[in-house]
């Protein structure tokens, strides 16, 4: 298993840190930083759906799972988009 984290200001929004364990696929992600979501017991919930991700990721389907979950849970995401998050996974595995 490997482990990695990527820190991004995401432009016009908030800070956004991943740390993430891997192999084959995705087996942990903690989300972290100085966005907000609302109701924050939804944070979790995201996380829980992105372990287990095959790599390499599969962006658009993990954005609408991130987006659908928010849909399903009428969360509000502030200071960066699924699309953000996404990417800022992609870039821990880079680094």
């Amino acid at each position: 298993m490997k482990q990695a984290k990527a820190i991004k200001k995401v432009p016009g929004g908030k800070l956004v840190r991943v740390d993430i364990t891997y192999g084959e696929r995705l087996e942990k992600v903690i989300i972290t930083g100085d966005f907000f979501l609302y109701p924050e017991d939804v944070l979790p919930v995201i996380e829980n759906a992105l372990a287990g991700a095959l790599l390499p990721l599969e962006k658009t389907s993990l954005i609408e799972k991130v987006q659908n979950i928010l849909n399903r849970e009428k969360a509000v995401l502030v200071g960066f988009s699924p699309q953000d998050l996404i990417d800022i996974l992609e870039e821990a595995m880079q680094s």
